[in-house]
This record gives C-alpha cells, structure tokens and sequence, in this order.
C-alpha cells in the first residue's frame, strides 16, 4: 500500500462544495495579504487585483448591460487567453454558463454550439473575425470582440490597445459587434452581486464523447470543477508556494477540462501564477520556464515528446519543476525513462507521472503520484474520487477482473445537455444511491487501488489529447453519393502519431479511376464541417466493412493498436 505524505495542501486550501468557482477562488486566496502576479500574457505579469476588477467589469457587462439571468449561457470561441479567464469568472460569479467551443471548430460548428446552448452571446478574437465575418452576420447574439495583444500590454498601456482594424473591416455592414476593451473602460470600478452558494449550477458546457462516442455536451457545476481543483491540491503539493512566484504553464486548451482544471483552477486557488499559452510551442515554453520558477509541467504526450525533442528543453531551469503529470494518451515506458533521466541530470526532482481522466468527470480523475506509483498503471483515485469495475450488466467486478471503469465523486457531471434543456443520460445510479460515470473505457483495478487502463469500449479516437468522434465523420459522409459506406478509426502515421484512418466502401457507381478526387472531397468537407483533428489522415478503399455476429460493424477489426513497435 502507499502512504501519503505528512504534509498536503489541504492543510492550506478549504473546500466548499457550495461556492462558485469564483468564491471559492477567493476563499482559498484570502490567506495571501498582499497583492501578487496571478496571470502572465506574454511575459506581462497581472495583479490578482487587477483581475479581479476585470472579472467585476464584465460580470456587470453581463448581468445590468445584457440583462443575463442564473443559468443564461455565453459562449468562449478563443484558445487560451486572459479574457477568456475572466469571462469565466465573471459569468460564474453571477451564476451563468460559460460554453467553451474549440477555437478550431469551423463556422458551421461553433454556430451550432452557439444555437443548441441558447448562448446569449460569443467571445472572439479579432484575428478569428475574417474566417468567420459570413456566420457572425446571421446570428443574433452579442459579439464581444478582443485582440491577442490586449493582456500583452502592461496595464498601464492597457486602455489604449485597439482591435487590428484591417481584420475587423470583414465585420463592417455585417454585424455590431462591442469590444472587450471597451467594456473594461465603460465598467471600470462597477461592481455587482454575486450568486452566493450556487455550487450546485452548471459552470461550463465542454463538448466531450459521451460514453457511447458520440459528440455531447457536458454539463459540469462549480462544485465539480472546485472539487477536481480541491483533488488535485490536496494530493499532490506537499509545499506551499510563494503567492505569485512560482507558476505553471497553461499550455492545455481551458475548453477542455483537463486544461480548465489542471492548467487554470488548480494553479491559481494554490495562489500560484498561470501562464496560459494561445497554443503550444516548443519555443516558446521553453522560454517560459527559463523566464519563471515554473514548479510543475501538466501536458498530452505530445507535447512531452516535442519538449524532450528540443535543443533548448535541457537546461538549468529544469531544477525547479518538481512535478510533472501527462494525460489524454498513452505514455511508453522507455519515453518515461528518457524524460526521467533528463529531469535527474539537471537536479529535477520531477518524474513523469502518467494519469487518467474524463471531460465527464472534471477530466483529472486517477493519476500516478511520487509516493504512489506503479509501472504500466495510470495510478489512483484522487481525493475524493472512487473508481469501480464493472461487468455489462453494470455490477461492481472484484480486484484484477477486466470490465468497465466507472467514477463517483463530486467532480462527476451533471449529465448531458438534451435539445430541451433537461439532463440527458450518462450518471449511473447504484443499489446504495450512489452516482457514477461509467466510462466506456476498459480496465482493471488491484488490491492497492492502482487502476490499468486496457482498451477504449467506446468508438473514441484521441489525438495529442483532443477527442475525435468517428460518428461524426461517418454521418458526415453518410450523403456522398460515391460511398456506401464508411468506419473511421485510430490509426498512426509513419512517425508513430496517432490519426484518423478512414475505411469506405465505394457504391456500384463510383469510378475507381476517381479515387484521389473522392478523397479530396471527403477531407475538404470534412476539414470544413469538424475539428482539423476529425480530418481524416489515411483513407483505405476496403471491399466490405467486417461485421459482428449482431450485424454491427467490427470497428475494432480495423482499430490500429498501439504495440511496442509504437514506441517513442
């Protein structure tokens, strides 16, 4: 068995299952007595106070200017920003929703998050205004425009900074759009009521796989983001940090939960800075953590393998990461040893540990630990978690028995936002009453509580951390008049790296001489319509899709599995 350590977070961090993200935030940095850099754009630090400021600016915006009522959503279509940070907050603190929708999603995609949440409006950069000019002008919700460089500038220079005119020319005659900056300015030193208590609403629509592998939107309430926060601190960090000093990279994207909880929510209630990046670059985080006392690395395998492929990763600066965590994807043993080794070289007390999670539970669920590790397993529950194993008619499996991974804890989600608002399906309730989220995912669990992953159950395709759902590019292709039909499935490219590979079954019609113009067809639409990671990489003509004995297609007959031919 393992042991904890002596001395948590929890020693130093409350938990309040009733607050907002916001008010627990402040509870857990009210020890702090003076004022410190909470947020880091661009090698330009920003006072707690400052934001907090923002955040007031902007929940007044939205609750006296729009009129927005608990429960209201408003939709966040940027990567990782700073204002994206304090729309959150702000719209948290008055009890309303932040739908976060990838930045990549095409118009057609993020209008239709927009439309299916009822979101009373869109956050966007204005470099985004040009793709997207035609789908702003045919919805009617308010359009909050801001520029990259707006947090880069001190505050001092804040005010001044303007949008980039030539980009917002695309929005002139189409559409009134309000700029974020403005706001600030109009909303300085306005302050409004929060919601007090209000734990138990839906903080975030996050778009996930459902169980099934078909795309959903996840409903997940403060209590569930504060809890995974709470998790995470009282797990994980023996010490307590200089207020503002020491800091981490947010390089995860804060619209999915790994990145929102891990990168931002764990960061700042432990009083720690957050560096959120627009999106990962070697280059760039590398000067990051040459820059700052970065004391921990979270990230996707992928992006470990880039940082450890870079001339400038080793380094003096890596002494002060102590900790480094890696989720979303498969981490070989020998890739694990040579960020290790690396760490050691350089007086790193941080190994890599790998861990588990799901965007329906707060996305940081098991994970391995220093003082609680097991090779090949993706480590424990955390905190408050539990995990159980369970057979197909949904009864818990003894230890080392392979079934379903199920979760319960407070970090679970609601449940899946339906058409008509009501909670969808997805929470599993036991014979005793309690809640789980049955994963869709294969696993075992010991004697000590370590869990091993084995299998995805469901049709999910993951790509350096990023959820790909095969049904949507299959009913995407579903009307090409030149197909009958088609399976979408993991595979790896020349380099090892996981993609979409795409099995089609041509129609008696379709002219075999044609075949490099129907797959150009097929990644335009689908490069149009979904994520760039939903794009189909490698696409195979096959005779015939294999069948089950139940006549459902045997996707697992085409599924690439990772072998240790896969190995970095």
């Amino acid at each position: 068995m393992y042991v904890k350590p002596r001395f948590t977070s929890q020693d130093l961090v409350p938990y309040y299952s009733d607050l907002s993200c916001y008010d627990y935030f402040l509870a857990c940095t009210k020890r702090f007595k003076e004022d410190y850099p909470m947020l880091q754009f661009k090698f330009t630090d920003h006072m707690r106070s400052e934001i907090l400021a923002d955040v007031d600016a902007l929940a007044y915006y939205f609750k006296e200017e729009l009129g927005m009522q608990p429960g209201d959503a408003f939709s966040l279509f940027t990567p990782n920003t700073i204002e994206e940070i304090v729309m959150f907050f702000a719209l948290n603190k008055i009890g309303c929703i932040a739908n976060m929708i990838h930045p990549l999603f095409p118009s057609d995609a993020m209008r239709a998050s927009v439309e299916y949440t009822k979101s009373k409006g869109l956050l966007i950069l204005d470099k985004f205004i040009p793709v997207h000019a035609a789908a702003l002008s045919e919805m009617n919700v308010n359009i909050v425009v801001t520029t990259p460089v707006l947090y880069a500038a001190p505050v001092v220079k804040k005010p001044y900074v303007q949008l980039d005119a030539e980009l917002m020319k695309a929005a002139q005659g189409k559409f009134e759009y309000t700029y974020f900056g403005d706001i600030l300015k109009r909303n300085n030193g306005k302050t409004v009521e929060g919601l007090s208590r209000s734990g138990d609403l839906t903080a975030v629509y996050m778009n996930g796989g459902g169980t099934t592998g078909v795309s959903r939107t996840i409903m997940l309430s403060s209590t569930a983001l504060n809890a995974v926060a709470y998790n995470t601190l009282a797990e994980i960090y023996p010490n307590e940090y200089a207020p503002g000093t020491s800091c981490k990279i947010a390089a995860l994207p804060f619209f999915h939960a790994f990145g929102l909880c891990a990168g931002l929510l764990s960061t700042v209630f432990n009083g720690a800075k957050c560096i959120p990046m627009i999106r990962f670059e070697a280059d760039e985080y590398i000067e990051i953590l040459k820059r700052n006392i970065c004391f921990e690395i979270v990230g996707v395998p992928n992006m470990f393998r880039k940082l450890l492929d870079h001339p400038q990763f080793a380094g003096e600066h890596l002494k002060n990461v102590q900790y480094a965590f890696s989720g979303g994807d498969y981490v070989p043993l020998d890739f694990l040893e040579r960020f290790n080794s690396l760490m050691k070289q350089y007086d790193s007390t941080a190994t890599l540990m790998p861990g588990y999670g799901l965007t329906e539970c707060g996305a940081v669920d098991v994970c391995n630990l220093p003082w609680a590790t097991k090779a090949g397993t993706v480590g424990v529950p955390l905190g408050k978690n539990r995990v159980a194993i369970f057979d197909d008619n949904k009864n818990k499996l003894p230890c080392g028995e392979l079934g379903e991974i199920g979760i319960s804890g407070e970090s679970i989600m609601k449940g899946y936002l339906m058409p008509d608002g009501r909670l969808g399906e997805g929470v599993h309730t036991d014979e005793e009453g309690t809640k789980w989220v049955l994963t869709g995912d294969m696993g075992t669990m010991d004697e000590d509580d370590f869990v091993t992953f084995v299998a995805r159950k469901k049709r999910l395709i993951v790509i350096s951390g990023y959820n790909v759902f095969p049904a949507d590019i299959e009913n995407l292709l579903e009307k090409l008049p030149f197909l009958t039909e088609s399976c979408a499935v993991q595979g790896y490219d020349e380099n090892k790296k996981p993609i979409v590979r795409l099995y089609i079954v041509l129609s008696p019609s379709a002219d075999i001489n044609k075949l490099e113009e129907y797959k150009k067809i097929i990644t335009d639409l689908c490069a149009e319509r979904l994520t760039v990671f939903s794009v189909p990489r490698d696409i195979r003509v096959i005779d015939s899709l294999p069948r089950t004995r139940l006549e459902k297609v045997d996707f697992l007959k085409l599924t690439e599995i990772r072998t240790e031919a896969h190995k970095t």
